[in-house]
């Protein structure tokens, strides 16, 4: 505000000014505005050019690094801390048995309806702790209305625990999980991930597993997350 006071006067100054002296001052004020201006255009172009940088969409080859896979919930009970969250135990078909993972199920879900249930995991995810337990993975869901309405993924029954789940034709190595939060390559992942027509995709393209696609159970069309 002082800025733009000091241009003004230096403005006034300048027409209606008499003498040189006066001529000299206004010249004065415009010369220390701009001085005062300079250091901040750098940093406001910076700005705006970070106002219009989007994050990349991700490609079949990086949807490719994600370890997804099929798993079997063999136990869940609601976290003893938390009314949101119900931790799961899934079978991923691993030697060291099943998988503790974390889920934000309790609104939609008992605990005892998701045993049993076939279920698509990122197995690549760094372990994480929600509400204070270790996490290794996510179990992803469709979504409708805003989240009002959430369902777990489902692949067709006859699939094999740990088997992987693919776009047709594309290969890339599974990144390890240090790999996937370093270069950040979930997040662009996740933001391709759609129910089109009750077939899980990525970017329109079915995700396929040996025995078909996925689905959720009444939900056709929304994110998945």
């Amino acid at each position: 505000f002082g800025g733009l006071v000091l241009t003004l006067i230096a403005i006034v100054l300048w027409i209606l000014g008499r003498s040189r002296e006066a001529m000299r001052v206004a010249a004065m004020l415009l010369a220390a505005r701009a001085a005062a201006l300079a250091p901040r255009l750098p940093s406001m172009a910076r700005s705006a050019t970070r106002s219009t940088v989007r994050m990349d969409a991700a490609t079949p080859e990086q949807f490719a690094r994600i370890d997804l896979r099929v798993g079997t919930i063999v136990d869940a009970f609601n976290h003893p801390e938390s009314e949101k969250l119900i931790v799961e135990e899934i079978d991923l078909g691993e030697p060291d048995g099943p998988r503790q993972i974390v889920s934000g199920l309790q609104d939609f879900y008992k605990a005892s309806e998701l045993v049993g249930k076939k279920v698509l995991v990122v197995a690549n995810l760094p372990t994480a702790k929600l509400g204070g337990m270790p996490s290794a993975g996510m179990v992803l869901c469709g979504s409708a209305d805003e989240k009002a309405k959430v369902e777990v993924l489902e692949p067709p029954a006859a699939c094999e625990d740990g088997e992987p789940a693919y776009l047709e034709g594309v290969d890339a190595d599974l990144a390890t999980p240090n790999q996937v939060k370093k270069k950040k390559l979930w997040a662009p992942v996740a933001a391709e991930l759609k129910l089109v027509g009750g077939v899980a995709t990525f970017d329109g393209k079915p995700i396929e597993t040996s025995e078909g696609t996925c689905s959720c159970a009444s939900i056709t069309d929304g994110p998945i997350s």
